[in-house]
């Protein structure tokens, strides 16, 4: 891969990493909200004259992961989700007692709120268009509970009642797991940027939320199974290539779909280690397969391409507008295999 290949990726990975300046008003906006749950929750307590419920907060998901992109269209959002973490046994609330409390705390006519399986959402917009959205996941703290286990509060009023449970969970294990996988400062941060690169990827090229994958299921796909690519395997010297890690990433996705079925499983890596992919139908399955086959076949192709310029231009076709294509001129000179560093941190 060309010197020009490899900046053309920084460049790419700059424009859709998002940064904690991105989302300081979402930031801002979620403490507002944990502060009204406290104050509804406080009032409850006196109300009824029955002990306060307390709970602690934690970040999780793409944000403390490191693993964030910025919304590719306006129809997209930003997001963050948050864990609160009750101090409360799964014995004395039943996880839909618990998710009303935070639901019934946050209503209000400037917001929606919203009952989702694994969370309640406050959803906020901005002329017409969804602006961002914070997700409460909601949890029974290991310390109240006699097995020691940390509970996720599964469930909405609509669905079945075998469906509205408690579910063990260990929400903080996996950012410590992502965190953990590479040592090496370099492969780290090439190991984010891929991951944001097939989250820009899907967003690009899957138009149905429900017919995508998730942004979880990359990133548990990324941890079993992505290979970093930052040292000449020659003389061991550095030689970053973004291009042959996504090449080979790519290859790696499309081997784990069934060759009988055409489904593809996924693992959440920690408990409840449940299947990413399940919610998916055979036909978005094979969609997605179909999708992930041309983008290893589109990088194959980059990556044989002596012009950076024509590189690019297919590259730029599966990452969307904002993969930049050199000028002609500015790659006229580029043909060799030569890798530059980078310094980006991830």
């Amino acid at each position: 891969m060309t010197k020009v290949v490899q900046s053309q990726f920084e460049q790419f990975h700059s424009t859709i990493k998002l940064d904690m300046d991105d989302i300081k008003k979402v930031i801002e906006k979620r403490d507002m909200l944990i502060e009204e749950i406290r104050a509804y929750l406080k009032k409850k307590s006196e109300d009824e004259n029955k002990p306060l419920i307390t709970f602690s907060v934690f970040n999780q998901g793409s944000y403390p992961m490191g693993t964030g992109v910025e919304p590719a269209y306006d129809k997209h959002d930003y997001d963050i989700d948050a864990g609160l973490i009750f101090n409360v046994s799964t014995k004395d609330y039943s996880s839909l007692e618990i998710k009303k409390m935070v639901h019934d705390a946050l209503q209000s006519q400037f917001r929606t709120v919203e009952w989702k399986k694994p969370c309640i959402r406050v959803q906020y917009h901005e002329q017409g268009f969804p602006k961002f959205h914070v997700d409460f996941a909601i949890y029974s703290s290991s310390d109240c509970n006699s097995d020691k286990k940390t509970y996720l509060a599964k469930g909405t009023p609509t669905i079945s009642s075998d469906q509205n449970k408690w579910e063990v969970s260990q929400p903080k294990k996996l950012i410590e797991l992502l965190g953990e996988k590479y040592t090496d400062i370099k492969e780290k941060a090439q190991f984010k940027r891929v991951i944001r690169y097939f989250k820009r990827w899907k967003d690009t090229k899957f138009d149905s939320v429900n017919g995508k994958p998730t942004g979880i299921s990359l990133t548990a796909l990324a941890y079993n199974g992505f290979k970093p690519f930052t040292k000449n395997i020659f003389n061991g010297q550095e030689e970053i290539d973004d291009l042959k890690a996504c090449w080979e990433f790519a290859k790696y996705v499309v081997a784990q779909f069934s060759y009988f079925s055409s489904r593809i499983t996924v693992q959440l890596p920690v408990p409840p280690n449940n299947d990413l992919f399940a919610k998916m139908t055979d036909d978005q399955c094979k969609n997605f397969k179909e999708k992930v086959e041309k983008l290893r076949d589109v990088l194959s192709e980059a990556y044989s391409e002596a012009d950076p310029h024509e590189a690019c231009k297919k590259l730029n076709k599966q990452f969307g507008d904002d993969f930049p294509i050199p000028a002609k001129e500015q790659t006229a000179q580029s043909r060799g295999k030569a890798i530059v560093g980078t310094s980006e941190s991830a």
